[in-house]
């Protein structure tokens, strides 16, 4: 697992790449409270580089979510492919979170 950040139109994007599972779950969710501590307004996950997604992952996504609301903050996650995007969609990620195919229009919809 692979997380690197960038910031475009004033929203922090956080790039997720490989697997997010059991294994990597920690270190991700401590990666991602880095960023979260900085109470960013915008706030968008891409996880087209993410291969693999496990329960433990998708809590990591859904702890993220709710501390960026808490806040005041807007969360929107985009580039799910595949079974990552299957994973979400059977989970109901879908219904909680604005889920976005392309970056563009993740970024447009803040």
């Amino acid at each position: 697992m692979e997380l690197t950040e960038r910031v475009l139109d004033n929203t922090l994007v956080v790039d997720i790449a490989g697997s997010l599972d059991t294994q990597t779950a920690g270190a991700a969710m401590d990666a991602l409270q880095v960023y979260l501590d900085g109470k960013p307004d915008n706030f968008l996950i891409n996880l087209s580089g993410l291969d693999f997604v496990s329960s433990s992952g998708l809590r990591v996504i859904l702890r993220a979510a709710k501390q960026v609301r808490a806040k005041g903050g807007n969360m929107k996650v985009c580039g799910a492919r595949g079974m990552v995007k299957e994973v979400l969609e059977i989970s109901g990620f879908d219904r909680l979170l604005a889920l976005h195919d392309e970056e563009a229009q993740a970024l447009a919809a803040f």
